[in-house]
């Protein structure tokens, strides 16, 4: 987790929350239901993952692994 968990957590739940938008498309939704909230999902995991693991990559390269 480091120095950044709320962006590591933010980062994981966001991908379980797209695995559930996927769900949902397969179930019940149609694809304009879902191409919305996939905007927003995706969205989230992308601002979360690039300070998530940003901060791996920092650590990494100063040799803390």
């Amino acid at each position: 987790m480091g120095t950044a968990p709320i962006s590591h957590a933010v980062f994981f739940s966001s991908i379980i929350a797209m695995e559930g938008v996927f769900f949902m498309y397969y179930v019940s939704w149609n694809l304009f239901q879902a191409l919305p909230v996939m905007g927003v999902v995706g969205t989230i995991i992308f601002l979360s993952g690039s300070k998530a693991l940003g901060e791996i990559q920092s650590r990494r390269m100063a040799g803390e692994r």
